[in-house]
This record gives structure tokens, C-alpha cells and sequence, in this order.
């Protein structure tokens, strides 16, 4: 919804790039409240209006749930545009899900006690993977996040391999601004599991904007670092603990074992390893695995 606030042309494109009509052009975004008595507002994604009092107009909702209010929204700020405005306009409705889609396009459709029908039928933009592929083709950083969102909430080897090739997309961006704003707004709306898949680009100094969503991957990198970094001092102190039991005991270490033992980065296997060492009579009962052992 921001990108498509600040970028109004970004929608223009994402229409024509799937094949769909375009919009008027010169429509700009605008208050997205629409007024119709005192009590009553309406609040769109965005509208997008051209001129100031009369003339085309536009409203989006990207839509990622099923929303019952919509049956009497989506109609009245058409309804309040169409008077005030003199004309006709349209009513877009962007989604990823093919259920939300066929929701969308029948939801506005109601009957009155008397048979009288009110029914709007918005212009659905259904992302699905030929949606996808089609924006990511143009090779564009702006259709890519248009493209990531589409499968921001997914798992799975496909949803992944948007989340690259969106990246991959991104990251030659000549603008350093706009590479940065494009890669934070695609990170912002990634789930966890596409998130992990992009979280090398933190690895790297592209200076980007300390946004929060930047500072919590950030903060979450630094937190597994200093998590792992506890563990391995951790390990290292149960194999020091390890060998001055089997220095104690004169249990013969050869390099080999010395190499394992000091290599392992699991407190829980040293553990076992120096309860075995307190009664062993040589190092491969303490390194045998468990099931031997317990033979």
C-alpha cells in the first residue's frame, strides 16, 4: 500500500504489464477518507484522483483476507466518487489468494427486501505464478516487490525461488535510494521462512536506511551470533573439562580423538562424553556411539 501511495505510476504499470487496461492518466493519490455524512467514512488502501474537485478516479484495496465490511464499503466510496467527482471510476482489488479472488468479485452484491439489487463488481488483479513471472520478467526492482508480495506468506521451493529472484532483481539497481527503499519494502512484507532466504543482504554493506524493520533483522542477526558464539565457548569449556578427566584417569589420546573431541560444538554429546570418561578404560569407550556404549 505505501508503494503504490508513493509510487502511483507503479500501478499503471503492474496493469499493463499483466495485460489489464490501464488507468486514466495523471491520477495521483490522495486522502484515501471518503466523507459522506458526518458519521460516516470510508477509508480505501488508496485512491488515486485527477484535478481537484472533478474528474477520473481510482480506488485500490490490496486485499489478503476475506473482509465482510467490504459488501457495503466498496459501493459507498464508489457511490460518494461517482457524485462528487462526475464520473465513473474504478475499483481495484489486489490479492494473492484465489479464494480471496472469487470473494472479491461477487462480495458487493446485495438485495433489498423488495428485490432491489446493489451490486459492484471491482476489477480483481489476481497474483497467481503467471502473474509473477510476468513482473519479474520486466526485470524491474518495483515489479519484483510487487512479485515478492505475491508470495510473502508462502513456504516451499517456489516461494523461495520469487524471494532470489526478486533479490536478484533488486540488487543491481543502479539508485543506491531506490535499491535500498525497494529492499526494505520487499523484506517488510516477507514471512519468516522467505525472510531467512534474504537475510545474507544484512551480510553485506549496502547501507540501507535504519528502518525497524531493518533494525530488528539486524538485532536478530547480532542476538543468533551472540547466541552461537555462547555455545561454541560453552563447548570449548566442556572439552577442556573432558580431557583433564581423561588426563586424570591416564586415558592414552591419540590425535585423531583430541581432534574430535576438541571439534565438537554439542555441550550435550561433551556431557555424555565425560560421564563415560569418569569410568572408561580407554578413549574409544568415551567417543563410542551411544548404543555401543550402552552395549
Amino acid at each position: 500500500m505505501a508503494l503504490l501511495r508513493e509510487r502511483p505510476l507503479l500501478l499503471h504499470d503492474v496493469l499493463t504489464t499483466l495485460g489489464r487496461r490501464p488507468l486514466t492518466a495523471g491520477l495521483a493519490p490522495r486522502d484515501s477518507a471518503l466523507r459522506i455524512t458526518n458519521p460516516l467514512e470510508v477509508r480505501p488502501d488508496v485512491v488515486y484522483l485527477h484535478g481537484e474537485l472533478r474528474g477520473p478516479w481510482a480506488i485500490v484495496d490490496v486485499q489478503r483476507a476475506k473482509d465482510d465490511d467490504k459488501r457495503r464499503r466498496w459501493p459507498a466510496a464508489a457511490g460518494v466518487l461517482l457524485d462528487t467527482r462526475g464520473e465513473m471510476g474504478d475499483v481495484l482489488v489486489i490479492t494473492h489468494d484465489a479464494s480471496v479472488a472469487r470473494w472479491a468479485a461477487s462480495v458487493a452484491r446485495v438485495v433489498g427486501p423488495a428485490g432491489t439489487e446493489l451490486w459492484l463488481k471491482p476489477v480483481v488483479l489476481k497474483l497467481t505464478r503467471a502473474e509473477v513471472r510476468a513482473l519479474l520478467a520486466e526485470g524491474r526492482s518495483e515489479l519484483a516487490v510487487v512479485a515478492a508480495w505475491a508470495v510473502h506468506d508462502q513456504k516451499g521451493r517456489r516461494a523461495k525461488d520469487v524471494a532470489r529472484a526478486a533479490v536478484a532483481t533488486i540488487n543491481p539497481e543502479p539508485d543506491p535510494e531506490l535499491r535500498a527503499e525497494m529492499l526494505r519494502a520487499m523484506i517488510s512484507m516477507l514471512g519468516d521462512d522467505l525472510a531467512a532466504e534474504v537475510e545474507h543482504l544484512f551480510m553485506k554493506p549496502l547501507n540501507l536506511p535504519d528502518s525497524p524493520v531493518y533494525k530488528r533483522i539486524v538485532a536478530t542477526l547480532e542476538a543468533r551470533g551472540e547466541a552461537r558464539g555462547e555455545a561454541r565457548g560453552e563447548a570449548r569449556g566442556e572439552a577442556r573439562a573432558l580431557l583433564k578427566v581423561l588426563a586424570a584417569r591416564a586415558i592414552v589420546i591419540d590425535d585423531d580423538a583430541r581432534a574430535r573431541i576438541t571439534g565438537c560444538t554439542d555441550v550435550a554429546t561433551l556431557d555424555r562424553w565425560i560421564d563415560r570418561a569418569l569410568t572408561a578404560r580407554s578413549i574409544d569407550e568415551v567417543l563410542a556411539p551411544s548404543a555401543a556404549a550402552a552395549g
